[in-house]
């Protein structure tokens, strides 16, 4: 049996959950996948999945042999990089999911990366929101928050400032803003990422703590038409700020109630696995590292 394609077949189901998912992202049939367990069920002489007509769970066996498989495959991937018998270049195509702002920023960047690397290609799939890796064929991807789904291996980037903004010249607001309880009957823009309520949190340098439910005359789940709605002088609004640091030193924007700050969100790249990935996965996994120092850092 090749013991080490079944291993690897057995770390993507389990990352995945589906046969056929493994088999569209490997391009091996399904009965091939479905080989692969079976022989490694019959090796280990135990059952690694109980399979029913419309689910795939991993048995107990099956989890105490995962953290082997990756730390074997692993290992395997290190050896084949110290002997050189992978290729020098970095090839092929990586489709990374981002959210719009970070999206438009890699943009502006992606020359550096293949400009090192001409044979490598990437495809942005920009969404504000959440999506599911396997389905949508991403190899990475860029979440903002905290990681739920177990069967993702997140990498964190740092974490994304805040910054609460309104137009210089399109918006007067109806009262002096001193305290973000002033935001209160304000108009406000709100960026709707991630679903749920939306209330606004501070803290000033004295350690006081304030939370506003701001009154949202403007919603959108795109980070691109929230900072427009705030441009165009709709309202205040609370937007990532390195999306909007450049528009604050131009004029365009000014910071509102700067003395209070946002507390930042996680940043993540996360992957399906497996822990080792693709040169070409990695090599744009650390460009994300490197760019997000840049991004990240609050002005």
């Amino acid at each position: 049996m090749d013991l080490l394609s079944a291993l690897h077949s057995f770390v993507r189901v389990a990352a995945t959950g589906s046969f056929s998912a493994v088999s569209r992202e490997t391009g091996a049939s399904q009965p091939t996948i479905s080989r692969h367990i079976a022989l490694l069920e019959a090796h280990y002489g135990t059952t690694l999945f109980a399979r029913t007509t419309r689910s795939l769970m991993m048995t107990e066996d099956g989890r105490s042999l995962l953290p082997h498989a990756y730390e074997l495959l692993e290992i395997l991937e290190t050896a084949e990089t110290v002997l050189g018998r992978r290729r020098a270049s970095v090839s092929g195509l990586v489709r990374l999911g981002v959210t719009t702002a970070f999206g438009l920023y890699l943009t502006n960047r992606i020359k550096d990366l293949l400009g090192k690397h001409p044979d490598l290609s990437v495809e942005l799939v920009m969404r504000d929101g959440f999506g599911d890796l396997v389905e949508e064929g991403l190899d990475l991807a860029i979440r903002v928050g905290e990681i739920a789904e177990g069967s993702l291996i997140a990498r964190k980037l740092g974490a994304v400032h805040r910054s609460l903004v309104s137009s210089s010249t399109h918006f007067t607001p109806r009262s002096t803003l001193r305290h973000p309880h002033d935001l209160t009957g304000e108009a406000c823009v709100v960026f709707t990422y991630g679903g749920g309520r939306q209330d606004w949190h501070f803290l000033n340098a004295e350690g006081e703590e304030s939370v506003v439910a701001p009154a949202a005359v403007f919603r959108a789940n795109s980070s691109e038409a929230a900072l427009h709605a705030v441009q165009a002088g709709v309202g205040v609004g609370l937007l990532p700020e390195f999306q909007v640091r450049h528009l604050v030193a131009a004029g365009e924007l000014v910071e509102v109630l700067p003395e209070w700050k946002v507390p930042p969100m996680p940043l993540y790249a996360v992957h399906t696995g497996p822990r080792t990935l693709p040169l070409r996965t990695r090599t744009v996994l650390d460009f994300l590292i490197e760019i997000s120092l840049d991004v990240l850092s609050p002005t």
